[in-house]
């Protein structure tokens, strides 16, 4: 058998030709046919038990060999796992206890002078589903789990994640500085006066780029730039911009009605556009009101980030821009085939006397303009005033439903948005989107959901109104070709007197100044008073919401409407405003189910506290002391729930500072 074993393939070819020479010889040889044939038999029986023999011989030197290979390759891979720098865990599904884990675990965990256990894997496979990296020690670990094997591999990315540091650290940043009123500030002082002022603006930004060490460059007195790495402005951000408080504290003690306006941008390598995006985030923190900054990283999918805005927008002045506004909306309307002003859903008085006001404005320039509303979103006010307006000459013909408005608009017609700047918040999205010409004129705070091009936009967030914004525009362009009627002058100075509450709050000159203008144009008080009347049952609704409230922190009072009743927008609105008139209330938020079947939230303060901000928080907006939001597929007790943890962190975060 040995014999046997000894035989290769090549050696049997050689025999299997031999033998078939063998065979014919044999048969040409023999004498005897019969004996040749046995021969021959027992010649291929010998043959077919060698191959046989050979066959089973070269299976099992074949299975030796794998096994073989097999067993060389369990070593090295036992020693693979024994020795690589990643750390391998088995362990039980049902009780996570580790079952068997390779040395490098071993040298992980005594390394942080502890042994791994059950409360490690459950922190590991936590961590895995929350970041991408897990913290062990001084380390960093990326992990990935085979869960069908209940086996961790633990992979060190300590100098990945410094490297990926360090890169992100290395984003340059471009921020624009403005500081706001400077004009107002220096425009009736002396030089002498000038000077102090600006020695004092630039020895205090020198000391703030000292201070995290970054390049500042001087523009103009009231503008400058800075310029740093990402390193340095996220020194920033964990500080909250608290340049803004030190610069408000320290101009306010020495007199001088000062705030700073700061944007921000980071990114790579396009230096341009990211300086383009630094400017148009400053632009946005002035028309938010100044005193705060709006940080965007350069990215299209990048949102803006904001701190500060936690003091009221000071007055400015604006005649001047007020002037070229009306220059320029004048030249945008003449060159419109016509006009269609739109306020926000559930118009309110406000929105309805700027609409007013810009249809008239239209009409002086000679273009036909149309007010569009929806009379499914119409407010007892509103619609008081639209009664009246259809009553006079031109108005029936020119306030009209928005299934009107459809029909009516051409391809070169012009939308003017008045009261608010969102799309998300504008009377039909549909009806906005289908024009390709639009002007935005506002008095809130504008945020992120803008427009992106609209030919112009005049949003003063330190003003009491948009009608009082529109109005002064009005003066600017007062002809002879078209004068205000009495009932759109009331219409008009209502919208003023509803966001003043009667001109006791947030009042200007400005303001005053516009009011003047439309009593000389025939405003009507005692029409005013039937247009905004009070229904007698709708006042008791409001007390309801007034009686159901409660003071859930110091100066602040919570209203809520019943569960099981549907308030309107202004109703609710009442509320608010009743709630933060009284006594010791510095905020007031009233909470309260709409018909529309979304949670309706109207906010008010004074006394410096900023509801705006919360309500953007919430998703919604508005202005300073006046904001507004809704919030869809939530109870009232959530939503509650949800402004209380806000006003919370607020008060923390004030507490901190």
């Amino acid at each position: 058998m040995k014999f046997l074993k000894q035989i290769t393939p090549r050696m049997i070819i050689v025999m299997m030709i031999l033998v078939q020479l063998f065979e014919s010889l044999f048969l040409v040889c023999s004498s005897s046919r019969y004996v040749a044939i046995a021969y021959l038999f027992i010649l291929n029986l010998i043959i077919t038990f060698i191959l046989l023999s050979q066959a089973k011989n070269y299976t099992l030197r074949r299975h030796d060999f794998i096994r073989k290979i097999n067993d060389e390759a369990e070593n090295s891979l036992n020693a693979t796992l024994d020795n690589m720098p990643i750390g391998v865990i088995r362990f039980n599904e049902k009780t996570l206890e580790p079952e068997w884990f390779n040395p490098y675990i071993d040298m992980i965990y005594k390394g942080n002078d502890s042994v791994i256990k059950r409360e490690d894997i459950k922190l590991i496979l936590k961590k895995k589903l929350e970041d991408q990296y897990v913290t062990i020690g001084n380390q960093k670990y990326v992990v990935n789990v085979d869960e069908e094997k209940h086996l961790i591999y633990l992979i060190d990315a300590t100098k990945e994640v410094a490297f990926r540091s360090d890169f992100n650290d290395s984003r340059a940043v471009i921020g624009a500085i403005y500081v706001d009123n400077y004009d107002d500030a220096t425009d009736l002082i002396s030089d002498s006066g000038r000077t102090v002022i600006n020695n004092f603006i630039a020895s205090f930004l020198e000391e703030f780029s000292d201070k995290y060490a970054f390049y500042l460059r001087r523009i103009t007195s009231s503008r400058y730039f800075f310029f740093c790495d990402y390193r340095v402005l996220d020194q920033m951000i964990k500080d909250k911009f608290e340049v803004l408080k030190e610069f408000r504290t320290k101009s306010t003690e020495k007199e001088f009605p000062l705030t700073l306006s700061i944007g921000v941008s980071y990114g790579w390598e396009d230096f341009p556009n990211i300086g383009n995006v630094a400017m148009n985030n400053l632009e946005l923190a002035q028309v938010r009101g100044g005193d705060q900054v709006v940080l965007r990283e350069n990215s299209e999918q990048a949102r803006p980030v904001y701190f500060g805005g936690n003091s009221e927008g000071r007055t400015q002045k604006s005649r001047t821009r007020a002037r070229a506004i009306s220059t320029a909306l004048r030249t945008i309307i003449s060159e419109s085939e016509d006009v269609f002003i739109v306020g926000h859903r559930f118009t309110d008085m406000d929105a309805l006397g700027a609409a007013i006001a810009m249809k008239v404005f239209a009409n002086m320039t000679g273009k036909e303009a149309f007010v569009v509303y929806d009379e499914k979103q119409l407010l007892p006010d509103v619609a008081r005033a639209i009664e009246k307006m259809n009553e006079s000459a031109d108005g029936f013909t020119h306030i009209v439903k928005l299934e009107t408005a459809r029909r009516l608009k051409k391809p070169n017609s012009l939308l003017i948005m008045v009261d608010h700047s969102k799309p998300t918040q504008t009377l039909d999205f549909d009806f906005y989107h289908s024009f390709e010409k639009l002007v935005i004129i506002d008095h809130h705070r504008r945020n992120d959901d803008f427009p992106e091009q609209p030919l112009l936009s005049y949003i003063e967030s330190s003003a009491s109104s948009a009608s009082e914004l529109t109005v002064e525009i009005l003066q600017f362009h007062d002809n002879n070709r078209r004068k205000m009627s009495t009932i759109e002058a009331s219409i008009a100075l209502a919208g003023i007197e509803m966001d003043t509450k009667n001109f006791t709050k947030a009042t200007t000159a400005r303001t005053f100044e516009a009011a003047a203008y439309l009593r000389s144009r025939g405003a009507d008080n005692d029409l005013i008073k039937v247009i905004m009347a009070t229904d007698f049952e709708k006042y008791k609704i409001v007390n309801e919401i007034v009686i159901n409230s409660e003071i859930v922190f110091p100066g602040i009072v919570l209203g809520m409407g019943k569960k099981d009743q549907k308030y309107d927008n202004i109703t609710t609105a009442k509320a608010a405003d009743t709630m933060v008139e009284m006594a010791g209330v510095t905020a007031a938020f009233a909470l309260t189910l709409h018909p529309n079947g979304f949670i309706s939230i109207s906010a008010r303060s004074r006394n410096g506290f900023n509801v705006q901000t919360l309500m953007e928080q919430m998703g919604g907006g508005g202005h300073f002391n006046n904001a507004a939001t809704q919030i869809y597929e939530k109870t009232l007790s959530e939503v509650k729930a949800d402004l209380i943890r806000f006003l919370e962190e607020r008060i923390e975060n004030e507490d901190n500072h």
